[in-house]
């Protein structure tokens, strides 16, 4: 349905899937219903501008670098949106300090005095002090967890498979392994050619193929 060629950067990747689905919405008139991809895709960023739309993400979240930990996560704890505070496990509030714009972020801290005795300290956290760090996208990021465990996610997977071949293909018979030509511009012409190539081949498997015969009934 369509190419977009980008530079080699994570980023740019969520970018060019953006400007991929809007340009499918202004020649179809409508955006696709769902999307499938891997999670590659599943910041929260991404996640939030395709809830925005209404198109439900069925693209694993993209998880902590570092792996799971062993400390409470962020179920454990209780959120108070009167006043926009967590709970611990053991009642005790962690406070709203700021937002970090670096990983975007929203900081909540307790304190030395709160976390000292704590009986569930060597199950909550090694510092000091327990902090949290909830992304600015995390309700998208939680319908998307949610979306995960259902039987249309499973489907979906199944699909893209599909769309992987396509990469396959080209690395393994077009001869897409490197690029021949510099600069973006001459690079996206090689992409859309390439992608040329596979669409008319796979008109030609589609006219070749011979109707089904239907039986007579009297």
């Amino acid at each position: 349905m369509g190419v977009q060629a980008t530079a080699a950067r994570l980023s740019h990747e969520s970018a060019a899937a953006r400007a991929m689905i809007e340009r499918y919405g202004e020649r179809y008139g409508y955006l696709p219903q769902t999307l499938a991809a891997d999670n590659t895709y599943g910041n929260g960023e991404f996640l939030q501008w395709l809830d925005e739309r209404g198109i439900a993400p069925y693209i694993r979240v993209k998880e902590n670098p570092n792996g799971p930990s062993d400390l409470y996560g962020i179920e454990k704890f209780t959120y108070v949106p009167e006043e926009n505070y967590y709970i611990c496990p053991e009642g005790k509030p962690l406070k709203y300090v700021g937002i970090n714009k670096r990983n975007h972020t929203h900081l909540y801290y307790s304190t030395v005095k709160r976390c000292r005795d704590c009986a569930q300290k060597s199950r909550c956290t090694r510092a000091k002090f327990r902090s949290l760090a909830i992304h600015t996208c995390e309700p998208a990021r939680q319908r998307a967890y949610a979306l995960a465990k259902t039987r249309e996610f499973a489907i979906s997977q199944r699909a893209r498979r599909k769309v992987e071949a396509l990469f396959a293909e080209l690395k393994n018979q077009i001869g897409l392994r490197r690029l021949r030509l510099r600069r973006m511009r001459f690079v996206r012409e090689q992409f859309y050619l390439a992608a040329t190539v596979q669409n008319l081949k796979r008109l030609v498997r589609f006219l070749s193929c011979k109707p089904t015969p239907q039986n007579a009934t009297a």
